[in-house]
């Protein structure tokens, strides 16, 4: 036993004598050839700059330390050499570093010089001018280096073989207990063992820390991928836009929850094919070219009806990804709110066409009646031109709404902001809608507190007024409205209850849009310019408020509005 222990601690020291001086020695030669990359690429970028200013090609070679500068145009051809006196007419264009040049980075590459025969290392980087500036760097390689370092390896392991033959008898029982240390530290995954276990040979210490710090990179590595891809994950579950990446065989490689929740699915679809998540034949047709053909694609979809998307795919590149996972990208953009938009951008400009065209055209026409003297009496003159007089205030009117609704919306105001009590301007607002109650069917009522407030009195006005007025129009006859002022916590409820018409359900969301009216009919007989619920609600967002509208059809409708109470004091 005691022989066997010897002779194969002998031939293991041998074998880890040779082996760790074949690693340090490559590890060596791998650090040297870095330092050379990073000595190399410092240099091409300070000729860089000196190129910048001066060109020729014996001052940058001088600047670069005597090392062979090339100036490569565009096409690849050699437009000065510092090493080559004749001319050089082969093109450079097939070469790596040619290829791979870019404008401020540096390419490094190695491999034997075509014209000269030896092996260089070669630094490119991509000019202003779109020239390429080529330095070469004579470089014989890193086996050369290796077998530099042969000899120094090589007398250092027969000094230790001879050592070990001496001295395995005696410590052939010392030399086994750290590599059950060791085997059981690995085994057990116990690595602070390894770490302050201290060996009586330098060589099993060495191998023990070179063990230590390969685990430690190890799971540096691991937790900082980790890292990373918690936060891509963090960022496509976080992100609005659905997002699909897929491989050259349409298989989804990854996905988001947005994507997962335009299409309501609720499996996991990773590593299935793309019709697991959504078969349509635009999307198809898109991502074979974007396959096939490595073509971008941009189309509109109407998922739903309340659902309109933009779909973007694009080809990720044989270059970009590995091999089996270069595909194509799909982006899904929710265009529901902008298409709306647009839709009640076209809406507005046809109603306001419209509310405008009407008195216009009847003013026209009485105008005409008076210039063609078809009227002949003074009392007839009289109501043509108190009718003349009523449509143009009614266009005075809807144009000072349209206007304040447009500074409203572009909060380009200049607003005088006064200690009031809100109160006070619910009363004139009462005051002032009460006359235009017709014959006085519809009664309005008020239970209200004082509130004191700092904002523009002549806004709040115009809210409360809008707010009682409308629900004054469209009431019925001898109906009622309530208002009602309160405070809670530190806002303002201003509350307006009618007994009226009503909205019906698939109308209360769009009466805040301007002329929207819900009822055509009935708003041709009460009059008004469409604009006043808009104004109310452009105003509330004013003051940071909140409006909320409860309706029934034929019952009645409430409309609250809470507004935070600022005083100048918290100004």
């Amino acid at each position: 036993m005691k022989k066997a222990i010897y002779y194969r601690l002998i031939a293991l020291t041998f074998i880890a004598i040779s082996i760790y001086g074949l690693v340090s020695g490559a590890i060596a030669t791998v650090n040297d050839q870095n330092q050379i990359k990073s000595w190399l690429t410092n240099l091409t970028l300070a000729t860089a700059e000196l190129y910048q200013y001066n060109s020729d090609i014996t001052l940058l070679s001088q600047a670069a330390g005597n090392n062979r500068v090339t100036i490569i145009d565009p096409e690849g051809n050699v437009l000065a050499d510092s090493t080559v006196d004749h001319e050089i007419t082969e093109s450079r264009s097939d070469r790596e570093e040619f290829r791979s040049a870019a404008r401020d980075s540096v390419f490094i590459s190695i491999r034997t010089s075509y014209t000269l025969g030896d092996q260089f290392m070669y630094a490119t980087i991509l000019m202003d001018d779109g020239n390429i500036l080529r330095l070469a760097y004579s470089y014989p390689g890193l086996l050369h280096n290796l077998f530099f370092q042969l000899p120094a390896m090589l007398i250092a392991t027969f000094v230790a073989f001879i050592l070990s033959l001496i001295l395995a008898s005696k410590f052939a029982k010392t030399v086994t207990y750290p590599l059950e240390i060791v085997m059981n530290s690995l085994s057990n995954r116990e690595y602070k063992q390894l770490r302050n276990y201290q060996s009586p040979y330098q060589e099993v210490n060495d191998i023990m820390q070179s063990i230590d710090s390969l685990l430690q990179q190890i799971s540096e590595s691991r937790h900082s991928l980790l890292g990373e891809r918690e936060k891509i994950n963090h960022i496509l579950d976080n992100m609005a836009e659905g997002f699909v990446l897929i491989d050259h065989n349409e298989n989804i490689l990854l996905c988001n929850n947005s994507i997962k929740k335009i299409f309501n699915c609720e499996k996991d679809v990773i590593s299935q094919n793309l019709l697991a998540l959504v078969n349509d034949k635009s999307i198809n047709l898109a991502v074979e070219k974007a396959l096939g053909k490595e073509q971008s694609s941009m189309f509109e979809m109407w998922l739903r009806e309340d659902l309109i998307l933009d779909v973007y795919i694009s080809p990720t590149g044989k270059d970009s990804l590995q091999a089996n996972e270069a595909g194509a990208t799909i982006l899904f953009v929710d265009m529901t709110t902008a298409k709306q938009l647009e839709k009640q951008k076209r809406d507005f400009f046809s109603n306001a066409s419209h509310e405008l065209k009407t008195p216009i055209t009847s003013i026209l026409g009485f105008s005409e009646m008076i210039n063609q003297e078809i009227i002949k009496t003074d009392a007839e003159k009289d109501n043509v031109l108190k009718r003349i007089e009523t449509e143009a205030r009614r266009m005075s009117e809807l144009i000072n709404d349209l206007l304040l609704v447009s500074n409203l919306e572009s909060k380009n105001m200049s607003l005088e902001y006064t200690d009031f009590n809100l109160n006070d301007v619910l009363h004139e607002a009462v005051a002032a809608v009460s006359p235009k109650n017709g014959n006085g069917t519809v009664q309005v009522s008020l239970d209200s507190c004082d509130v004191a407030v700092y904002a523009s009195r002549r806004q709040l006005y115009e809210m409360c007024v809008n707010l009682i007025e409308n629900a004054v129009k469209y009431n019925k006859p001898r109906g009622k409205v309530s208002v009602e002022l309160k405070t809670k916590k530190y806002n303002a409820i201003l509350k307006v209850k009618d007994t009226g018409i009503g909205i019906p359900l698939e109308y209360q969301t769009r009466v805040f849009e301007r002329f929207f009216r819900a009822d055509s009919g009935r708003d041709k007989k009460v009059g008004g310019s469409g604009l006043g619920l808009s104004i109310v609600k452009h105003i509330v967002n004013v003051y940071n408020g909140e409006i909320t509208l409860r309706s029934k059809k034929d019952v009645g409708t409430t409309i609250q509005i809470s507004l935070p109470i600022v005083r100048r004091s918290s100004v």
